[in-house]
């Protein structure tokens, strides 16, 4: 199976289902807005602040005030009306549809090697601060998901393969490096089932690993 390298600088993308990082400093008291189909950048060093910003919702003490705010959550569908019942028969009992709760997510550009599942040391900096916010007494015993994509360069299945064994590797190094325990972390590849700007399917910024927050 052909693998097709992921290259780029390495950074820091708040996902689209995160829709505001606010900064209420006096040097920045406007909140940065995304639409619901864009992600906010927040440059190729991200600092540990705001990597726990966008991982937990909140930055910790000592930090600028940084504030990642959840959506709202979506009001759930209503349920269609019930059909008549039946001479004798049990009535039907409506179920109502519970919403999704919104998400707290980030996203990563994280370089590898070459055709290989290697993490670059540059790349391994910025892990190593996002083990840092995981293991903050903020986050408790969250579990988080890392989702690895690709862009849209070569084949659907070993764009998938791919990216599944580069989200392993992420976190391979989270818990052989950081001790972080193995049941609070899973992996999963999209390959390029979920481009970030998908009028730009060769586009740097879709290669990208994604961890999400899935609570406790």
């Amino acid at each position: 199976m052909r693998v097709i390298p992921l290259v780029g600088l390495a950074g820091l993308l708040i996902a689209a289902a995160l829709p505001a990082l606010a900064q209420t400093s006096p040097l920045n008291a406007s909140p940065l807005n995304a639409s619901p189909m864009t992600a906010v950048p927040l440059g190729p060093n991200p600092s540990e602040c705001e990597i726990q910003a966008a991982l937990l919702g909140v930055a910790g003490p000592g930090c600028p005030p940084l504030r990642m705010q959840r959506p709202a959550a979506p009001p759930p569908a209503v349920a269609p009306p019930l059909a008549a019942a039946k001479p004798g028969a049990f009535p039907a009992q409506a179920v109502a549809p519970v919403a999704a709760a919104p998400e707290l997510k980030a996203a990563f550009r994280v370089e590898f090697d070459f055709n290989a599942t290697a993490i670059r040391p540059e790349s391994r900096v910025i892990l190593d601060r996002v083990a840092a916010v995981m293991t903050a007494p903020a986050a408790g015993s969250a579990r988080f998901r890392v989702v690895g994509h690709t862009d849209a360069v070569g084949g659907d299945a070993a764009n998938l393969a791919l990216s599944e064994r580069r989200a392993l590797a992420v976190v391979a190094y989270l818990t052989g490096h950081h001790h972080i325990a193995a049941n609070r972390l899973e992996a999963s590849g999209r390959g390029l089932r979920e481009l970030l700007l998908p009028d730009q399917p060769t586009a740097a910024a879709n290669r990208r690993v994604e961890i999400v927050n899935l609570g406790e």
